[in-house]
């Protein structure tokens, strides 16, 4: 016999009801527990479907709370705390692109939650929309004058464009208000060493240091920011010292995550070496499928080559979209993870390049090329191993090769501050930056043996001496005519979304002095030099 529909309901509205009260009474892990029964029940009110997907959250259940986040969106478009809901189980589920969607639909609805302003500015600034951050964050502390944090990331953005004296003053209020602030410290000590105050750095970041559960990745960072100011002070094996440490705390922080890896970057770029190296020529070789731009330009080199100083320089060119890391090829990983993986690659069908090819062009428009440019350079620095890739799906390809001193680079990629990933954390160690410059180099040598894809070097020495000149080799190869807005570079960066270690140097152009700075470390470099030495003599740096 059916159940009457009186009785069928029950269970759900006595759940939403006790979820509605213990909401009133400020019970919410009550309410969420109650809001989860009675959607289980059928339940399809926006605030019950909402409370349900944070509870989903907690317990790690993050597709089903998107599920139904998303559910509550539908059913209440306008619903701030449903859009909040939505965009976590995204962030969690790594889909920030998706979830910052979510974010700008609740901020035209409201622009004066400071909370969501805060979160929101996370995500935009993950995905190095910087300029959008700096704007939801300008206006979190203009509402809310007491939130260090939001003064604080404001502050550190700042200092990495360039931005001295904005990084100085919201660092300072962020630090008046709670002196646990790291990153508004970070931003102060940065511009003191700027502004010849490194000593006053030195102090700071000690102080930091010793502040109760600061935390060891910030100790890590404040001990690099020491080795600047030393190196400002001229102390350079001072200097070198605290480099080591800080790269050694974070080689010990990362290590579980990314220093034990079934394949390391190393041995991945080996790897390939030693497949590439044997593989037919033929492996890699298509004669079908055309770019729909003039000239589609691969932007390659180890970090710290200048590859993000041309891609500003080239996109001032009203011929040229640059895009800066954008992932393009990424979906395409499986097929360098192994030799399995490199082995369907040789394989891969016209239907099934066609196919790789269609989501990259899809996802280079998501990241900014509208279609109507004659050149787009797509800059992939320290992702040598992908040329092979390239020549199979862009058999019309061109690739631009950054280079700088390798004693520079290697050097400064070991005093540097990245984002840690597998490939980064090899730089932790000047001994580990060396030796995976050698095999990146040695890699990219192969591919230049066994595939025919045209290739420029641009010397980063060259450019400082004689900018003009350069420029105009390289429009030759790019098959464009040169244009005087390439000088405006410096002022692009300042005004750009650019998150490298390197964008405040690059704000200010080039600068003969930034270049040959390994010298003051020579002896620090001698162990490494066996490693470096077969790369100055190839690119003409042996004499320097």
């Amino acid at each position: 016999m059916e159940m009457p529909v009186e009785e069928q309901l029950a269970p759900m509205a006595r759940h939403a009801q006790a979820a509605h009260a213990a909401l009133r009474a400020g019970d919410i892990r009550r309410a969420a527990e109650f809001a989860e029964q009675a959607v289980s029940a059928g339940a399809q009110d926006p605030q019950l479907l909402t409370l349900a997907a944070y509870r989903n959250l907690d317990a790690g259940k993050d597709e089903p709370a998107l599920h139904l986040a998303e559910r509550a969106c539908q059913l209440a478009p306008g619903n701030l705390d449903a859009l909040n809901a939505a965009a976590s189980a995204l962030l969690k589920i790594g889909q920030p692109e998706q979830a910052a969607s979510y974010f700008e639909r609740a901020l035209a609805i409201t622009s004066d939650d400071v909370d969501l302003l805060v979160n929101a500015a996370g995500v935009f600034e993950e995905l190095r929309r910087t300029q959008r951050a700096c704007e939801l964050l300008e206006r979190a502390f203009h509402l809310d004058s007491r939130r260090a944090d939001a003064a604080a990331r404001l502050a550190f953005i700042s200092t990495n464009h360039g931005d001295m004296e904005k990084g100085r003053a919201f660092g300072l209020s962020a630090l008046k208000l709670d002196a646990t602030q790291a990153f508004a410290a970070f931003a102060v000590a940065l511009a003191d060493i700027e502004q010849g105050h490194c000593k006053e750095a030195i102090a700071r970041m000690r102080a930091l240091m010793s502040v109760p559960r600061i935390g060891r990745i910030v100790c890590a960072l404040a001990e690099n920011i020491i080795g600047d100011a030393l190196d400002g002070l001229g102390s350079y094996d001072e200097a070198f010292a605290a480099y080591t440490r800080a790269g050694e705390m974070l080689r010990s922080l990362y290590a579980p995550r990314a220093g034990t890896e079934v394949e390391t970057a190393l041995a991945r770029s080996r790897r390939i070496a030693a497949y590439v190296s044997h593989a037919p020529s033929a492996s890699w070789i298509s004669d079908k499928g055309k770019s729909p731009v003039r000239s589609h330009v691969f932007l390659l080199g180890f970090p710290r080559s200048g590859t993000t100083l041309l891609t500003r320089m080239l996109d001032a060119h009203p011929d040229i979209t640059a895009l800066d890391e954008p992932r393009t090829l990424s979906h395409c990983s499986d097929f360098l993870a192994s030799d399995a993986g490199l082995d369907k690659l040789a394989a891969l069908s016209d239907e099934e390049r066609l196919s790789c090819s269609e989501v990259y062009w899809r996802r280079a428009a998501e990241a900014g090329w509208t279609g109507d440019a004659n050149v787009l350079i797509d800059k992939i620095p320290l992702h040598s191993e992908v040329v092979c890739l390239i020549a199979k799906l862009f058999p019309d390809a061109k690739i631009v090769l950054a280079l700088r001193d390798p004693r520079d680079v290697v050097f400064s990629c070991f005093r540097r501050r990245f984002a840690i990933t597998s490939q980064t954390y090899e730089l932790l160690t000047l001994r580990g930056a060396a030796a995976y410059y050698d095999a990146t180099m040695q890699l990219f040598g192969i591919y230049r043996s066994k595939i025919a894809l045209p290739v420029h070097e641009v010397r980063l020495e060259d450019m400082a001496t004689d900018f003009a000149a350069h420029m105009r080799e390289l429009c030759r190869f790019l098959d464009i005519d040169p244009n005087a807005s390439f000088a405006g570079y410096a002022e692009r960066v300042r005004n750009s979304d650019m998150v490298t270690p390197n964008a405040a140097q690059i704000s200010k152009g080039i600068r003969s002095e930034s270049l040959e700075h390994w010298r003051r470390y020579r002896a620090q470099l001698e162990p490494v030099m066996p490693l470096l030495a077969p790369w100055t003599d190839r690119f003409g740096y042996s004499l320097i």
